[in-house]
């Protein structure tokens, strides 16, 4: 699907209040540019939105085991460092705006590529420092290139929507047939563990896959986010660099582990009773360990919040070190769960329990997610295709 037949497509679903992008003297919005149409209050609500789908995309981070890897949706949309050199020789070479041979092409960048698209694309075209870049300052190539990635952030948002059987409208349905995308059901395919059909041979082995998916961004969060500028082995290795967002995307990674572990795509309080770590929590076996991921997810999330800000700036402060030692406690922990619940994994009453959790699972804390993914990036589109040029 092409740039402007989403566009088309984004125009025919219902319409989205963003009164925060009126055109009313509202403090900020007053800087103008003569070859665009728009405010700076359009901009930052864009920037507002780029925010929000950004803690759904962290927060969805504890299960990239499922459609957003096979599908290789990760990789497109959160690949860093932006590639200025090669942005910057695009926009030399092409002119979107006005060109529609060069919007073609601009627009198969991105769909097609990794390295000039998704969320940090966007976020180098929207934020300079930590904050929404003035429209004075952008020009009416880097606005279409702009809306043109976030378009495609909001397609890849309905794909995995739909590839983990969530709620998807007719006009969303249409978009994805338009993009010719098919896939099967993840979150029957989760649900139905151990049953004829399932890629999981056990009801547990799904269960087991909620501490695998975690352990996996903790230990990305440990050794690469916070670790490769850290420690110096690569200082340009910094994600959100532009928005000043690097440190809440480390928490939200974090919070999509607590999410995933203490049942619901929002959970900031105690786990869920039919949660993994609820059910765990009741078993004489696995409550010790339990209680320890609790107590060790508690102290990754405070060291993390406690990190000098902005990450860009401070990545070898001391704080940084401390955030990796209590995120390697946490994966340890969870190691140690998991080992606990292994010998369990064939007993009937424990098999029942975990059942509820892969469903719970599925229905409190992926397709929700996802669905929220959806929503904002779909308001970020709307935000910024109100800015047109003359």
């Amino acid at each position: 699907m092409n740039f402007k037949t989403l566009m088309f497509a984004v125009a025919a679903l219902a319409t989205i209040s963003l009164s925060s992008c009126s055109n009313d003297d509202n403090e900020g919005s007053s800087s103008v540019n003569p070859d665009l149409n728009g405010t700076d209050a359009m901009v930052s609500a864009a920037c507002d939105n780029w925010k929000s789908a950004r803690q759904d995309w962290e927060w969805s981070e504890a299960f990239l085991f499922g459609a957003a890897g096979d599908y290789a949706i990760d990789p497109h949309i959160d690949t860093w460092p932006f590639d200025r050199t090669m942005f910057d020789n695009y926009m030399k070479k092409y002119n979107p705006a006005t060109n529609e041979s060069d919007a073609a092409i601009i627009d198969q960048a991105i769909a097609t590529g990794q390295n000039l698209t998704g969320f940090h694309a966007v976020e180098y075209l929207l934020f300079r420092e930590g904050n929404a870049r003035k429209i004075a300052d952008l020009n009416a190539d880097e606005v279409y290139f702009c809306q043109s990635a976030t378009s495609d952030l909001y397609l890849n948002a309905l794909k995995l929507v739909a590839a983990w059987g969530g709620t998807i409208s007719s006009a969303e349905d249409k978009i994805l047939e338009e993009a010719e995308f098919e896939s099967k059901d993840y979150g029957e395919d989760f649900m139905n563990a151990g049953q004829a059909g399932s890629s999981y041979s056990s009801v547990t082995l799904a269960t087991r896959q909620i501490i695998a998916g975690c352990q996996d961004i903790i230990g990305e969060v440990r050794d690469s986010k916070i670790g490769a500028p850290a420690t110096g082995e690569d200082i340009n290795y910094i994600e959100s660099p532009y928005s000043y967002n690097s440190i809440q995307d480390f928490y939200d990674n974090i919070m999509s582990c607590k999410h995933a572990l203490y049942g619901g795509w929002n959970i900031t309080g105690s786990p869920a009773s039919s949660s993994l770590i609820g059910v765990c929590l009741n078993v004489n076996q696995l409550k010790s360990a339990a209680e320890n991921v609790q107590n060790k997810l508690d102290a990754a999330l405070v060291a993390v919040s406690n990190m000098k800000k902005p990450f860009v700036l401070y990545y070898s402060d001391a704080s940084a070190k401390n955030a990796m030692t209590a995120l390697d406690a946490l994966d340890e922990a969870l190691s140690a769960l998991d080992e606990a619940i292994e010998p369990y994994s064939s007993q009937e009453t424990l098999v029942a329990l975990f059942k509820t959790v892969n469903k719970e699972f599925v229905e409190n804390t992926v397709r929700p997610t996802y669905r929220s993914l959806a929503d904002h990036t779909k308001a970020m589109l709307t935000a910024l295709t109100q800015i047109t040029w003359k």
